[in-house]
């Protein structure tokens, strides 16, 4: 437990949110309205960030996990310091929280500290994948 991923950064541009508010409809005008001064981003689009951590832990061979069985994402917590607004840039810290078995499945959860570019929290974002 506890084991470190590189980290992963990237722009919440203004057409990502707008793009994501309009793939989910959602009509909300702080995030779908294209002339808005200032556009945050919807919770979950941020969420789905945290999900470019998965591909370094499935391929992680030192947890042995048994990639050939389907790998599903159960749940998603999330903790949030502040919203997130387009043109931010945000870097994702994750590690390994536990790894755990029940009923038959591996589970794997793993957390992603979010912070701005001036290293400020934004998110604690706590997925859990199941394996089997």
């Amino acid at each position: 437990m506890g084991k470190e991923y590189p980290h992963v950064t990237y722009k919440l541009t203004r057409e990502m949110v707008l793009s994501y508010a309009r793939v989910v409809e959602d009509p909300n005008p702080f995030f779908s309205d294209a002339e808005a001064e200032v556009l945050y981003a919807p919770h979950t689009l941020v969420s789905a960030y945290t999900l470019l951590l998965v591909p370094h832990i499935v391929g992680d061979e030192e947890l042995g996990l048994d990639v050939s069985k389907p790998i599903v994402h159960v749940e998603q917590m999330n903790e949030w310091k502040r919203a997130v607004k387009a043109g931010d840039v945000l870097t994702i810290r994750g590690r390994i929280a536990e790894i755990y078995e029940e009923g038959g499945h591996e589970f794997i959860t793993f957390e992603g500290d979010i912070a701005d570019e001036e290293g400020n929290p934004v998110v604690i974002a706590r997925s859990t994948l199941r394996v089997g």
